[in-house]
């Protein structure tokens, strides 16, 4: 969904945030594995969607996360996906052939919105999520569609295509749901 963002990009952000302040990075690359797990809008920001991250990355894959850490961190440090340009971020997908986004959606159903250029990956997440009992809606029914765009975060790898899911406060405030989606991600991610 469409944001009114204080900055343009990064590197607009970084010239009134300060980081280890206002935001922090986390990054951790992963050996053997092709796969990058990116929260851009962790820590205060969108609420749990850098510990859904982390347990999708686990030690496996490669995992990044923009943690905001000011008051107000939305509105104050959020950069649309498709203007996501933080340089560690984007060096870490450029090495990566399957990139996952993690969002929090304002949402208060549970409930899963995935939008993505890469439609193969996107349709064994959308069975996984059925299977496991978790409502998921595909790009072409619903607003979050910026996953199709190919200057978004996810879309930044090798192939040139990647998946953004953007789970729902709904999932996000229930643990039980929450380790559901989780569980249905890592498996898709396992091949």
């Amino acid at each position: 969904m469409a944001t009114a963002d204080k900055y343009k990009n990064f590197v607009h952000l970084a010239r009134h945030a300060e980081e280890g302040v206002d935001y922090d990075i986390l990054i951790r690359k992963a050996r053997g594995s092709a796969v990058a797990v990116v929260a851009p809008h962790g820590g205060k920001m969108e609420l749990r969607t850098e510990e859904m991250a982390r347990a999708i990355a686990g030690k496996k894959h490669a995992l990044y996360v923009f943690r905001g850490m000011c008051k107000n961190a939305f509105n104050e440090l959020h950069v649309t996906s498709t203007h996501f340009d933080e340089p560690r971020c984007l060096d870490l997908v450029a090495r990566s052939d399957v990139t996952v986004t993690i969002h929090g959606s304002r949402v208060a159903e549970p409930v899963v919105f995935l939008s993505a250029m890469d439609k193969a990956l996107q349709k064994k997440l959308m069975q996984a999520f059925t299977k496991a009992g978790v409502r998921a809606v595909a790009d072409e029914t619903h607003p979050y569609q910026s996953g199709k765009d190919p200057r978004n975060i996810c879309n930044r790898n090798r192939r040139g295509q990647g998946v953004q899911l953007e789970f729902s406060r709904g999932i996000r405030d229930n643990p039980r749901l929450a380790a559901k989606c989780v569980k249905a991600v890592r498996a898709c991610l396992k091949n």
